[in-house]
């Protein structure tokens, strides 16, 4: 189990390595995730990206003001109720988009490198796996 640990930790320190070395701006990943997001699903309320980003609103209002800074989304009231706050994609926006999912097909692309088909369907079938078992009741474990 520790070695399998280890092995987790470096494959992740080595992604986040290659995602910085192209990085624009300081942009971590989940500054990427939330433009994707927005690129492919329009406005969202910060509650929605909080859900699918799983994390806090509180952290979805800090990489959104850190976005808006950049130009690249925008905060808009919602036209039926105005004390709802929208997030959107700005011209701008979607164009870092462009770049980041260039990246983003770099680094998977060098990541899977000289895998099979079948190693990454099996890659796949233990992260669905992974993914259920964080999923569930941890405390029955």
């Amino acid at each position: 189990m520790r070695k399998l640990d280890e092995s987790f930790r470096q494959v992740r320190r080595q992604i986040n390595t290659e995602w910085n070395s192209y990085n624009v701006h300081g942009l971590g990943l989940t500054h990427g995730r939330m433009l994707i997001i927005l690129s492919q699903s329009g406005a969202q309320k910060v509650s929605a990206l909080a859900e699918q980003l799983m994390i806090t609103s509180g952290g979805v209002t800090g990489i959104a003001d850190r976005l808006i800074e950049l130009g690249y989304v925008k905060r808009e009231r919602g036209e039926k109720d105005r004390r709802v706050v929208m997030l959107d994609l700005t011209d701008e926006g979607l164009k870092i988009v462009n770049l980041i999912e260039t990246v983003r097909s770099k680094l998977m692309h060098k990541l899977f490198e000289g895998m099979s088909v079948t190693d990454m369907e099996k890659g796949v079938q233990l992260f669905e796996h992974m993914s259920r078992n964080m999923e569930s009741d941890v405390t029955n474990s």
